[in-house]
Order: structure tokens, then C-alpha cells, then sequence
């Protein structure tokens, strides 16, 4: 046991003695307002990541994914809070680079808990996502990701009727421009 342990330690310091490091993240405001109602939400989100790079094509990495959301009445001072905490491992592959830009798709898994004012669940996500990045400069790059397909499985969906809660399980492909993040990169 002592030998295959020490077999795993020296693989794991050798695939990192060559690696490179970074660190990237996203943050995001948004508010809406719902279609005759005086309804609206206010959600923030940070989304932190660090990974490092283990082959040209390859990196692992992890991203904390951090929301805060509101939903409140113009003309109530009752609001409803929703924050969320999430951990997702990730593996990234890039299978296109030219000059400075590259083509990657991302794919992991991410388990989240959520406690809406007083209620409290979880939920755990598979997912692959493609995204593009542009090295600025030698450390520096901005990157772009779409959601891409994802499966989502909550414990306890029925949670007071909150906005996108009233599902078990979620299966979707989304590519569009309106589910696009940004994020900018510093590699080190």
C-alpha cells in the first residue's frame, strides 16, 4: 500500500513539476422585471477559478460559483432571498489554437446548495460547455464560454414557487449569445 501511494505521489509531482498555473474568474450583475407585474430580481454573481495546464491541450481546474438573488415588489417592502454556493471540478481540452486564439471545450460536474429564506437543497450539474480565449499577452487572456449542454438534478424542487426551482431534473443544450460569459485569465 505504502509503494502504490508513493507510485501515485511522484506521478502527480511530475505531471505539475511542468505545469503552468492560473487564475481567472467572472463576476455578473443583472435585474429583470417580469411582463405585467410589478415583480423584479436582482441577481450578482462571482464565479472564481483556478486550474493549472498539464499538457498543451489539457488542463484541470476548479471554479466556486457564488449568486446572490433577490426577488422583491416595487410596491411591498417583502423581498425573497436566494443564495447559492457551488463547486465544480472541471477538465478543459483545447483542439484549436491559432496565434492567439484557441478553441476549448470544458467539461465537469458542479454541486451546489441553495438556501432561498429558510428553505435549504441541493443540486448537482453535468455539463460540457465550449468557449473560446485570446491571449492579450504572456500572462493575460480574456475568455468567452457558452452553457453548452448541461443535466441538473435538485433534492427538493419544490421550495415556494422561486423562479426556475420547480424542476427535479434538467436536461439542455443552450448555444446562444444570451447564456455568454467573460471571464479574463492570469496566467502565472
Amino acid at each position: 500500500m505504502k509503494k502504490a501511494l508513493f507510485i501515485i505521489a511522484a506521478i502527480a509531482t511530475c505531471m505539475t513539476a511542468n505545469a503552468k498555473y492560473w487564475f481567472s474568474g467572472s463576476l455578473g450583475f443583472e435585474t429583470t422585471s417580469q411582463y405585467g407585474t410589478d415583480e423584479k430580481a436582482r441577481v450578482l454573481e462571482l464565479s472564481p477559478a483556478f486550474g493549472m495546464q498539464i499538457e498543451d491541450e489539457i488542463e484541470l481546474g476548479v471554479e466556486l460559483n457564488i449568486k446572490d438573488t433577490k426577488y422583491f415588489r416595487n410596491n411591498t417592502t417583502k423581498t425573497q432571498q436566494m443564495f447559492s454556493f457551488g463547486f465544480a471540478p472541471f477538465i478543459r481540452y483545447t483542439f484549436f489554437t491559432e496565434g492567439n486564439f484557441n478553441m476549448f471545450v470544458q467539461g465537469g460536474f458542479e454541486y451546489a446548495i441553495v438556501s432561498p429564506s429558510g428553505f435549504n437543497f441541493w443540486s448537482l450539474s453535468l455539463y460540457a460547455q465550449p468557449g473560446i480565449r485570446y491571449m492579450m499577452s504572456d500572462h493575460f487572456s480574456v475568455q468567452a464560454k457558452f452553457n453548452g449542454l448541461a443535466f441538473t438534478h435538485m433534492s427538493n424542487p419544490e421550495v415556494g414557487g422561486y423562479p426556475g426551482t420547480t424542476y427535479k431534473n434538467n436536461f439542455g443544450l443552450n448555444a446562444d449569445f444570451t447564456a455568454l460569459t467573460f471571464g479574463l485569465v492570469y496566467e502565472f
